[in-house]
């Protein structure tokens, strides 16, 4: 039996975590949540690396594409894969997003949590 996927969540609203959360682990997908950019990058340094990182952009301590950059530079974390679910959708921050490495850019508020969770699952 192949082992479960891993997904980390970067996201500060409690609830939308535990509503991904219980869709993917339904999926049987397992899921690992922090609440800002600082305790993503030491979840990384810490653990091994997740199967792929879902980030949101409006964090404390460290903001989202402070830490994709952090995330792209580093040899050993740069191919993991992912996607950005902010409720930033101005071009230039969905441009931004993509050009520095995002798989996908997801707006919160445009897309429903089933709508999210298949367009993740396509780069799981």
């Amino acid at each position: 039996m192949a082992e479960k996927k891993t997904i980390l969540i970067v996201e500060d609203d409690f609830y939308l975590v535990r509503a991904y959360s219980l869709k993917f682990e339904k999926e049987g997908v397992n899921v690992v949540s922090v609440g800002d950019g600082e305790a993503a990058i030491e979840f990384l340094k810490k653990n091994k690396k997740p199967d792929m990182i879902i980030l949101d952009l409006m964090l404390p301590k460290k903001n989202g594409f402070e830490v994709l950059q952090e995330i792209k530079l580093n040899s050993e974390w740069k191919n993991i894969p992912l996607i950005i679910l902010s409720n930033l959708g101005q071009e230039e921050d969905i441009k931004k997003g993509k050009e520095m490495g995002a798989l996908d850019y997801i707006i919160k508020a445009d897309t429903s949590i089933e709508e999210a969770i298949g367009r993740i699952k396509k780069h799981l």
